[in-house]
């Protein structure tokens, strides 16, 4: 497997996050499609024991179905466009929990789970800034409705979930496995990158 290949993804899928919460939006759609589909397919295959095909077969049909259905329906009726999901902690969160899935459960190394948190997390927060952008008219000099709703901190109508947002993060910091070397090497890996 190519690892700069699975960088590049994810740092397009943290690009998509964002609209999550976005009950007619394309991407989202077909990320929750594809979720459906294959998370149930991996954890079946990451699954220990070995089990007769039919009921493998069966186990994935119907999480299939309940991801679908149960959790789609539910998580876009409990979201509002532009609420928690297009805030900058929550880029943080889904950044911290890739970081740790790859690492302690996938049993990637400590460098590329970074990495590929980071990147997810650059995604999540150049979409944000390019949905501020697009609030600002600049040709016709003056400022849409929308500015102000994209890049944020926390969401003026959901300080609950707000809270709780915060409360997940600093509870996933003491998680989070950390060593210095790790940014330095990422640092490294930066300087060396040529745009031209």
């Amino acid at each position: 497997m190519n690892q700069s290949l699975v960088i590049l993804a994810l740092g397009m899928i943290g690009g998509v996050l964002p609209d999550l919460d976005s009950d007619s939006s394309k991407p989202v759609q077909i990320v929750f499609k594809i979720l459906a589909i294959f998370l149930p397919l991996l954890v079946l295959l990451l699954m220990p024991q070995k089990l007769p095909i039919l009921h493998m077969l069966g186990i994935w049909l119907v999480s299939t179905f309940v991801l679908k259905l149960l959790f789609t329906i539910f998580f876009l009726k409990m979201t509002t466009h532009r609420g928690i999901f297009h805030t900058i902690p929550m880029g943080i969160l889904f950044a911290q929990l890739l970081i740790l899935l790859f690492h302690y459960v996938f049993e990637f190394d400590l460098k590329f789970s970074t990495i590929a948190g980071t990147f997810l997390f650059f995604g999540f927060v150049l979409h944000l800034i390019l949905d501020e952008l697009v609030s600002l008219n600049i040709l016709g000099l003056r400022v849409k409705n929308s500015f102000g709703t994209a890049f944020k901190i926390y969401d003026v109508n959901n300080i609950y979930g707000t809270l709780v947002l915060y409360i997940s993060i600093i509870t996933l910091y003491y998680l989070m496995p950390f060593s210095n070397d790790i940014y330095v090497s990422i640092f490294d890996l930066l300087k060396d990158i040529r745009f031209i």
